[in-house]
């Protein structure tokens, strides 16, 4: 008879640990639940799933928070009066030719800028809103025809015994009416500079009536560069030019005042540089004149501002604030009306300051530690309230059914 032993469990070596090492253990915060004693439940797994889904989206929230600077405003008393102010302007006159409108900006310290044409692009437009071309005044067609020699007598047809002078280069309005003087003094010609092609926008400057025979819109784009005070800046008909008094005068026949038609549309108006979040009241504004014509008359407060980036780097800008007025030109209670649109602007003594800052990294690590520990901690309250009440009802389901 064979005899089998039966195979007996090796007893389980013991480990030695130091008592050291079991003073580490006793401080273990969380002690470990051996893996017979979990119970996994679909509940449970439903509960861990939405608490991930909101700590993601959490972390996205808090992630876009921290890159996102929050930006402070204190006010100052303005000390930089020295400094000058640029004026963006980008406006559409509808029913106004380019030839016949003359901006001009004027301030109480005394500066005058009598139709500017610097940093200023006027762009003709048809009645129906097809672009034409740019309109060239007396130093624009100076440049287009440097190192040129346009022509002086492009409209003159030569009669016998009488040869017009050959060899001569007109580049500018100013050099026809020199030319066309100097021939009418010697009794040879007797030209109208008006009638030069290159002459059309002073000549209907000089005579407005002009503009009748001219169906067309302007868009006028750029900016100025105007003192740190009070003052203003405007489009009107005719010709400006400061009188002996050292007063402006618009020339042009005010009993043809109805006949212009400064109906506009702003497309932008800012004073300084951009910055974020900056609002500007008169962005795409419009007005209208249904009869006549008249004057409109923009009252704007002007803001110095500074924007600090969160990086230090800052600008000097401005923001303003805005009324408006309406005044007919055919009404004569109110006096003789000039057409045309008015910006009168009064610099504020107080200054804004907006400086962005950005939360640290330290501050973004301990809400990522609020977030998951919180979620964590709610969503376990959450899972043991559900299994507590599972397990209720399956114990009331055996003692009715047991």
């Amino acid at each position: 008879m064979e005899l089998r032993q039966r195979k007996v469990a090796a007893p389980e070596p013991t480990t030695y640990s130091s008592p050291v090492v079991e003073t580490l253990r006793s401080l273990d915060a969380y002690p470990k639940t051996l893996d017979d004693f979990k119970e996994r439940t679909s509940s449970g797994a439903t509960v861990s799933i939405i608490s991930c889904s909101v700590i993601l989206l959490l972390f996205i929230s808090e992630l876009r928070s921290y890159f996102t600077p929050v930006t402070t405003d204190h006010l100052y008393v303005d000390t930089t009066r020295s400094q000058r102010i640029r004026i963006n302007v980008n406006i559409t006159f509808p029913n106004m030719p380019c030839s016949g409108l003359n901006l001009v900006a004027m301030d109480v310290a005394g500066e005058q800028q009598i139709d500017v044409v610097n940093n200023i692009v006027k762009t003709r437009w048809s009645l129906d809103g097809h672009k034409l071309g740019q309109e060239l005044d007396d130093e624009q067609q100076r440049k287009n025809w440097a190192g040129k020699c346009g022509p002086c007598f492009p409209h003159v047809k030569e009669s016998p015994g009488k040869a017009l002078p050959s060899g001569k280069c007109c580049n500018s309005c100013a050099d026809v009416k020199s030319m066309y003087k100097m021939l009418e003094s010697e009794g040879t010609w007797k030209l109208k500079w008006e009638e030069h092609p290159i002459c059309t926008h002073e000549a209907v400057l000089l005579d407005p009536a002009r503009l009748e025979r001219i169906h067309e819109g302007c868009n006028l784009f750029g900016f100025l560069v105007v003192n740190k005070v009070a003052g203003n800046f405007h489009v009107a008909p005719g010709k400006a030019f400061q009188s002996a008094q050292g007063q402006l005068v618009h020339e042009f026949k005010p009993f043809d005042t109805h006949k212009y038609n400064v109906s506009h549309h702003i497309h932008s108006l800012s004073f300084g540089v951009h910055y974020p979040n900056r609002v500007n009241p008169l962005d795409d504004a419009r007005a209208t004149v249904l009869n006549g014509s008249g004057v409109f008359q923009y009252f704007v407060k002007v803001v110095p501002t500074t924007y600090r980036y969160a990086d230090g780097h800052a600008v000097d800008s401005c923001q303003y604030s805005v009324t408006d007025q309406f005044k007919s030109a055919h009404d004569p209670s109110k006096g003789f009306v000039l057409p045309g649109v008015f910006f009168i602007y009064d610099i504020s003594p107080i200054m804004v300051k907006f400086t962005e800052k950005r939360p640290t990294f330290t501050y973004f690590l301990t809400s990522l530690c609020a977030i998951v520990g919180g979620v964590f901690t709610v969503a376990g309250v959450v899972d043991a309230a559900i299994y507590q009440a599972g397990s209720m009802s399956s114990r009331r389901g055996e003692g009715i059914f047991g």
